[in-house]
């Protein structure tokens, strides 16, 4: 596949040349398995395999783009051919341009040399064990819903008019599952997922013991009247939490007046106790990689500074609008689309308080386990209204768990409320933080 997709960018960039200003040249191949079990047996066994080129031209600073599935020359001819024309329809624009080469001094060991090495047998087994593993956690877990795993390999290569030539060769793994605990004639579910580049990456016990234990951990859950308490956020709740918001860290967002954090850079908008940096450079991180999807080189970016912004991400456009260099955050869904900005690693720096120490901090309050309705969250005014389980603490201890809870407010309101931060880092894909301590929140009950 390689060979062919050399081929690929020889035959573009011939096409190319003397035709347009400048050009880019994006091929992206992907391959892949995504298993799911149920009831002891292989529920579904699907294969995927994606491979494509976009091309993007620059001619008298009028932006084309075309993508192509096909790579046989008349496709390819076909497809500069359409990005050439049009490009005659688009509108000038002096800063549109494609990066110059830029050497990356990281190094990443993003890539599992066993991929496609292991049998189907073997990667069913991982979800049928995923399964078993949830279900034999304890006899109130009835059933169990899409235990999943997946395996992908991914090879993406930039070229462009200016001499930038890079490529990356990466695997990922994931899997996930969700119990459903019944007693009593109550249901509660949990879900676990793993993620990471290699298959050691994996636990299907850890997946499926954890699914089981948050749906079990929630039987027999209260109600409570409406509070105002200090509450703790597990680290995956904040992690829902700061994807909202990722896009607020964007430049095109900041730019276009949509982002709760335009006009901020410099202030304190959040708790001195907050660190957050995007890292594109950080190792084993689900979105690392040497370069972005423009070919400029990844970084680590710090984004607050014990509270305070200390700026924003770029891609090249971006950047050239406000002059200021790329961050290497531009990032494309696949070769059918433009790049655009995107987080790589976003993530709450730890502390060095424990789980149970930030607990006993608390004394009483809300330990806050599960949020719903968090894609409802505004990025623009930060303003937010989700459902909401977890447990009451007492004495620093969990006391029982609770139910039907409704949080209300707003995102930087809320992280200018941390009083501590947790040791217990976690990332869920491209997004991580440890669990926080807030030392004020409104939750309407029963």
């Amino acid at each position: 596949m390689e060979k062919d997709l050399d081929k690929t960018v020889e035959a573009l960039s011939g096409l190319l040349k003397g035709r347009a200003s400048s050009f880019e040249i994006f091929l992206n191949s992907t391959t892949g398995v995504s298993v799911e079990a149920k009831e002891g047996k292989v529920d579904s066994f699907k294969r995927k395999k994606s491979v494509g080129a976009g091309i993007r031209t620059i001619s008298g600073n009028r932006p084309g783009f075309a993508f192509s599935s096909v790579l046989t020359d008349e496709a390819l001819e076909k497809t500069v051919s359409l990005a050439l024309s049009g490009s005659l329809g688009a509108s000038q624009d002096p800063l549109v341009s494609f990066p110059f080469p830029k050497k990356s001094n990281a190094s990443l060991d993003l890539l599992d040399d066993s991929f496609g090495k292991t049998t189907e047998e073997e990667k069913i087994n991982i979800a049928l064990r995923i399964e078993e593993c949830a279900m034999s956690f304890d006899k109130r877990i009835k059933r169990v819903r899409k235990a999943s795993y997946g395996e992908t390999f991914s090879l993406t290569r930039v070229v462009n008019s200016n001499g930038v030539d890079v490529s990356e060769r990466e695997t990922f793994y994931s899997a996930s599952v969700m119990a459903v605990a019944e007693d009593k004639g109550e249901s509660q579910m949990g879900w676990e997922t793993g993620m990471g580049h290699k298959r050691k990456d994996i636990d299907p016990c850890f997946i499926g013991k954890g699914a089981s234990v948050r749906a079990i951990e929630l039987l027999g859950a209260k109600q409570i009247g409406t509070v105002k308490c200090p509450a703790v956020f597990e680290n995956i709740v904040v992690t829902e939490f700061i994807s909202a918001l990722s896009t607020a860290f964007c430049a095109d967002s900041v730019q276009k007046g949509k982002s709760v954090l335009a006009g901020e850079k410099g202030k304190k908008v959040a708790s001195d106790k907050l660190n957050v940096f995007d890292h594109g450079v950080m190792k084993d991180g689900w979105g690392s990689s040497l370069f972005d999807a423009e070919g400029a080189p990844r970084q680590k970016t710090a984004l607050l500074v014990e509270g305070v912004l200390q700026g924003f991400l770029y891609d090249t456009y971006w950047a050239k609008r406000e002059g200021v260099e790329s961050t290497g955050n531009a990032e494309r869904g696949g070769f059918k689309g433009f790049p655009s900005i995107g987080v790589s690693n976003l993530y709450i720096e730890k502390g060095d308080k424990t789980l149970g120490t930030l607990f006993k901090d608390m004394d009483k309050g809300l330990f806050i386990k599960e949020i719903m309705g968090a894609h409802t969250i505004d990025p623009i005014s930060g303003d937010f209204s989700l459902g909401a389980t977890g447990f009451w603490v007492e004495n620093g201890a969990l006391a029982y768990p609770v139910r039907g809870i409704a949080i209300a407010g707003n995102l930087l309101e809320l992280f200018s409320r941390v009083s501590a931060v947790g040791s217990d880092m976690r990332f869920l894909g491209s997004v991580g933080s440890p669990s926080l301590l807030f030392s004020e929140l409104s939750a309407s009950g029963a």
